[in-house]
């Protein structure tokens, strides 16, 4: 008699685990996209703190430029590519030989000649005079032979992304989300299961 109810207690288990399969087997595509949806908030946030790690940048300036992308099919996460950010952003400091900036944290480096000017568009940027002489068209020295202005840019965040072992470091965190996160949903469903089944 105890043996029969032992044997019974085990295909009574093994039947509730078929049906919380195939609950979840139902539920497959919803599980995937809220895996996808907790990744898609999760990983730029990973990312941002990574390149912070690095970079001597503040966290809108980073997010300015990260891009994420997420699907049924998977996510993709990237960095805005073209002309790199501008030195303003790496904490620069106008000296009397040029201008300090750290684009590494703890590596502040001289650019030599660089200064602050406010240019035609009305942004504020870190810039070099460069090239021969040419009579300028508009600001306060219009008309007047001048060297052109050319801004200083430290790295773009599509740069930061792949340096180094980042890449790899952000595949993990990825994997490791997904999987934490589809265990819990299978779990959530495993509980509501066993709920249903005992009422």
């Amino acid at each position: 008699m105890t043996r029969r109810d032992n044997v019974r207690f085990e295909l009574q288990g093994e039947l509730a685990a078929v049906r919380n399969a195939q609950a979840l087997g139902a539920q497959l595509p919803y599980v995937q996209d809220r895996a996808i949806a907790t990744l898609k908030r999760r990983l730029p946030v990973f990312a941002r703190r990574d390149i912070q790690a690095e970079y001597n940048l503040k966290a809108g300036r980073i997010n300015q430029d990260l891009i994420v992308r997420g699907d049924g099919n998977g996510i993709s996460l990237s960095g805005r590519w073209g002309r790199g950010i501008g030195l303003l952003n790496f904490g620069a400091r106008q000296v009397r030989k040029g201008v300090t900036a750290a684009i590494f944290r703890g590596k502040r480096e001289l650019h030599q000649g660089a200064f602050k000017a406010r240019l035609l568009s009305g942004n504020t940027q870190i810039v070099t005079r460069s090239g021969a002489p040419r009579p300028m068209t508009a600001g306060r020295y219009k008309g007047k032979r001048r060297e052109p202005l050319a801004v200083e840019y430290g790295a773009t965040i599509a740069q930061a992304l792949a340096k180094g072992r980042r890449p790899e470091r952000i595949a993990d965190f990825a994997r490791g989300v997904l999987a934490a996160e589809v265990d819990r949903l299978r779990e959530s469903y495993e509980r509501r299961g066993r709920k249903s089944a005992s009422g």
